[in-house]
């Protein structure tokens, strides 16, 4: 087999469904009174309640009184919530947290503070002081860089959102690659490529606290793990398979998490990688243009999970695509600098701000104008799951049927009758 892991990790796939679905629920501690310890590994303040990463577990603050920051190691006693039993009409609210790789949630009653963990309060202060920073800096443009900065699209307005799906831009304010490799680019810069160990040991120390700070998506995970897995080749000279590399990752996030196969973060992620490495040298071989290329091969794997979560498909993301993507790296870089200038001038700061802001109105009158074209989005009332499976076997029959091919091929160029010698 060309492939192994590959085949490894689509058998997990189909075990983790059925292990996942067969499962005996587990709400016998349903809104009973626990009492766990852990450390705040990560805040959101929610338009009703504060919410608060605990170890396993989301604790959650409806009065907004409980003065808790990152960092905090707790003791926390509060009602627990089981997941089991949080279903509404056809959404399973409750495999979604488990999908996050929560057990379950806890509303507070009281607490006390048993010490802190230094990584976590650091990287939280940072945290705290890149969002207000940007808040001040930036104002209605603030709950963007937050977005695909700092991973918190919480913020932004529901006519954001809904113009990010419209116009097929919407991987652009969820944490991914295209992000993770563009601070990546920036830190090998910095430092000065990595042609010393020392640089690479900076580089995924770097990363890695990001990571941590930003709170550790199944995207954003992915995305890191990739790109350690490049520069470890890059730096070693040494080949890689990008399918084995995402098969890997993939397997570990699942064997860690049974539940993540349900997050749509963690379907579009891996479908989008996968999809770019399978198809964009077939495709781009005929368009000859990079970002046409990426973004119609990555659609290719990920439009039926768009059609059937979304209820709706995109019809001009590649013009959208085109407008925003080329722009994304300018406005992290501008965004870095403006908040790094802050403390030195804060004149420069906002010089360099009002630029960025610039940039970024110009691509949301844009955008706005796009998506409200009437051919722009086709919305689905019912989307049918069976079109959904019937479109992945043919596709997944298809790619099949090339990795024979490619076998086949390799097997007569070792025999000496490859069509190119």
């Amino acid at each position: 087999m060309r492939r192994p892991l590959l085949g490894v990790f689509v058998i997990l796939i189909f075990l983790t469904f059925i292990y996942t679905e067969k499962k005996p629920l587990e709400g016998s501690f349903d809104n009973e009174v626990v009492m766990i310890e852990g450390i705040v590994k990560n805040k959101i303040e929610k338009k009703v309640y504060d919410e608060y990463e605990v170890d396993k577990f989301l604790v959650r603050d409806y009065t907004r009184r409980k003065k808790l920051e990152i960092g905090d190691k707790l003791s926390i006693q509060g009602k627990f919530k089981s997941l089991d039993k949080m279903k509404y009409e056809d959404f399973d609210y409750g495999r979604y947290i488990k999908s996050r790789g929560y057990n379950g949630i806890i509303y507070i009653q009281k607490y006390d503070i048993i010490g802190s963990n230094f990584i976590y309060r650091y990287l939280g202060n940072i945290k705290v002081y890149l969002r207000e920073t940007y808040r001040y800096l930036y104002k209605n443009n603030s709950d963007f860089i937050n977005s695909i900065l700092l991973g918190e699209k919480e913020n932004l307005t529901d006519e954001e959102k809904d113009m990010f799906q419209r116009t097929g831009t919407s991987h652009i304010i969820a944490i991914s690659g295209l992000h993770t490799g563009i601070l990546c680019v920036l830190i090998t810069f910095v430092i000065g490529g990595i042609n010393r160990f020392y640089k690479l040991v900076v580089l995924f120390i770097f990363i890695f606290l990001y990571c941590i700070m930003v709170g550790g998506s199944p995207s954003i995970v992915r995305s890191i793990a990739f790109i350690t897995v490049l520069y470890l080749s890059v730096f070693f000279d040494k080949k890689r398979d990008g399918m084995s590399t995402l098969s890997l990752i993939g397997t570990f996030l699942v064997l860690d998490n049974p539940y993540i196969i349900y997050s749509i973060s963690f379907q579009l992620s891996f479908l989008s990688t996968m999809s770019i490495i399978y198809f964009y040298t077939y495709i781009n071989n005929i368009i000859k243009v990079k970002l046409i290329s990426v973004t119609l091969s990555a659609n290719i794997l990920t439009l039926p999970i768009m059609y059937y979560n979304f209820k709706g498909i995109s019809l001009i993301s590649i013009i959208s695509n085109m407008i925003v993507v080329p722009f994304i790296g300018i406005i992290i870089y501008l965004s870095i600098v403006s908040v790094m200038l802050f403390k030195i001038n804060i004149e420069i700061s906002k010089f360099v701000a009002y630029l960025n802001k610039t940039i970024i109105n110009s691509i949301y009158f844009l955008l706005n104008k796009t998506s409200d074209l009437n051919f722009a989005y086709v919305e689905i009332e019912e989307p049918c799951k069976y079109y959904v499976f019937i479109y992945y076997i043919l596709i997944f029959l298809y790619m099949i049927y090339k990795e024979l091919s490619v076998i086949k091929e390799q097997e007569n160029g070792l025999q000496g009758y490859y069509k190119e010698y």
